[in-house]
């Protein structure tokens, strides 16, 4: 048995202050965080509901719908009334139109009126609005019956539906006027920028490239602007790729390889031995000043930097300014699309400035004849679409699907990766089973173990937004013209003059001779993994 003073429960004051200097200080570090994450979060609370044990349950629903119903008919109450006055108003100009002293007496109205007007000079409003009546009854004579049940099914029709359609209307004016200012910043960077630099994914170059944004640029200024290919993301893709890619885009203008960034986490990157963040970084940096002491202008040269949504844009910029020693984090970067949403100038030095512009899915005439579902499932393979704004995944993973079992290895890699059985096509579609697979293994799963497919697509999605799925699109190939005498004119992209010509004088300014794949390299010559 313990005797003695027993020990007081009580906290000291030190003690209590100590605890909730630290709750302060967690919750201003939790607001700090909040503000640099660029997910979006919505900041209206979510509505719980009333609870089923909750008293009085069903009286509250009637209640509330009681008011809904009361709302509706005041909406409808004020419809009707501002069209009586539409109608008013049109018969009142008539009337001060046609109307003569010798007209039929403005009072003679029918005898339904519960009130009648003494019209005299001292009041001539009131002779208007009499006259007004007096139009208005007569056009409603005039009027046939199939008029006026065309007018009653119509409200009834879209009597309900004037606060959605004003809903959607606003977000459409919204949604045009971010477009519309995006498209205002692109043109802005494309006319103050000496050099642009075009940004790709090594995935899908050609995906994220648009032949009418290449012809606008070298359009602009006479010609005199110079444009780069920088393909972005080459650790995604496999060595033998790349360099097929390179050869490729390297027949239209100068295309530098860059890695701008880390890889996401568990995703699967190739080693390209010497195409490292600082040698890539370095690289363009120095083929930038070239080209900006060989101008010898008294002003900085502008660099404008384009592309698709989160093809990595910013992320460029970064890694110039890390690498050379500027501050990091210059430009804010994030894994979806949608977080550059303003013209940013950064300074390098006196001769360099770079203008980094929000991303935009630049219109391509080649993709026209696609539907809507199908060009929706592309831009959300090239992460052009915030995944809040994604409404249905599935179309994207079918896509996906379709352009892996091209390539068995990459298929049999992507099945290995969930750990799935083999996939059963029904009707050919196998999609469904695959989802159907995905859901099972990572628990995405509704009421009583249906598994949400939904879930699973965004799951897929993801993985591939991340680069955790390999996969990439292949160079189109290109046929050797039969005589190599003369360089083929105006034939690649439309553009004025000898292609051929054009690249290598633009290398020249750059220096970019025999860098990581020149046009007499072999791309059969793959570096190794």
């Amino acid at each position: 048995m313990k005797v003695g003073k027993p020990t007081s429960k009580r906290v000291p004051v030190r003690l209590r202050h100590k605890i909730e200097k630290a709750s302060a200080a967690k919750q201003r570090k939790a607001k700090k965080q909040a503000k640099k994450n660029p997910e979006w979060r919505s900041k209206i609370k979510k509505d719980p509901g009333i609870p089923n044990l909750f008293p009085y349950k069903d009286k509250i629903l009637q209640e509330i719908e009681e008011k809904r119903r009361l709302k509706e008919e005041e909406n409808l109450r004020r419809r009707e009334l501002a069209k009586a006055q539409k109608l008013g108003g049109q018969a009142v100009a008539d009337a001060m139109e046609d109307s003569e002293p010798e007209d039929e007496p403005l009072l003679d109205l029918d005898s339904e009126g519960d009130e009648s007007m003494h019209v005299n000079d001292s009041n001539p409003m009131a002779a208007l609005l009499a006259s007004a009546k007096a139009r208005a009854a007569q056009y409603e004579q005039r009027k046939g019956p199939d008029e006026d049940a065309m007018e009653e099914d119509e409200d009834e029709f879209t009597g309900f539906d004037d606060e959605d359609e004003e809903e959607s209307s606003a977000s459409n004016v919204r949604r045009d006027t971010s477009r519309r200012a995006f498209d205002k910043v692109y043109k802005q960077v494309v006319d103050s920028a000496d050099v642009v630099l075009y940004v790709l994914d090594a995935r899908d170059p050609e995906g994220t490239r648009s032949k009418e944004v290449e012809h606008m640029v070298m359009a602009a200024d006479g010609g005199s602007k110079r444009m780069i290919f920088i393909l972005n993301k080459i650790d995604l893709v496999s060595p033998p790729v790349l360099k097929s890619w390179l050869v490729h885009l390297r027949r239209s203008f100068p295309t530098l390889p860059l890695r701008a960034s880390k890889p996401a986490p568990n995703a699967r990157t190739f080693d390209h031995k010497d195409l490292t963040i600082k040698g890539t970084s370095e690289t363009l940096f120095k083929a930038l000043k070239t080209f900006a002491e060989s101008r010898q202008l008294k002003r900085s040269i502008k660099v404008g930097i384009i592309g698709y949504p989160n093809v990595g844009k910013s992320s460029v910029i970064n890694a110039l300014t890390s690498r050379l020693g500027g501050r990091t984090g210059t430009c804010p970067v994030g894994a979806e699309a949608g977080v550059t949403t303003s013209l940013r100038e950064v300074k390098l030095d006196n001769k360099l400035k770079l203008l980094d512009s929000p991303g935009i899915v630049f219109p391509n005439t080649e993709g026209s004849k696609t539907s809507k579902i199908e060009e929706q499932a592309r831009l959300i393979l090239l992460n052009a679409i915030p995944p809040r704004d994604i409404d249905d995944p599935v179309p994207a993973v079918t896509l996906l699907l379709k352009r892996l079992s091209s390539s068995p290895e990459l298929f049999a890699k992507l099945i290995d990766m969930y750990g799935l059985p083999p996939l059963h096509a029904v009707d050919g579609d196998t999609t469904t089973d695959f989802l159907v697979q995905v859901a099972r293994k990572r628990g995405r799963l509704g009421k009583g173990g249906v598994p949400n497919l939904h879930s699973a697509a965004q799951t897929v999605v993801t993985d591939w937004r991340d680069g955790r799925i390999q996969g990439w699109t292949d160079p189109p190939k290109t046929i050797a013209p039969a005589s190599s005498g003369t360089a083929p004119t105006s034939t690649t992209n439309g553009l004025i003059g000898d292609q051929k010509e054009i690249v290598k004088e633009w290398a020249t300014e750059f220096k970019l001779e025999g860098l990581w794949g020149d046009d007499a390299i072999d791309p059969a010559d793959a570096m190794e993994t």
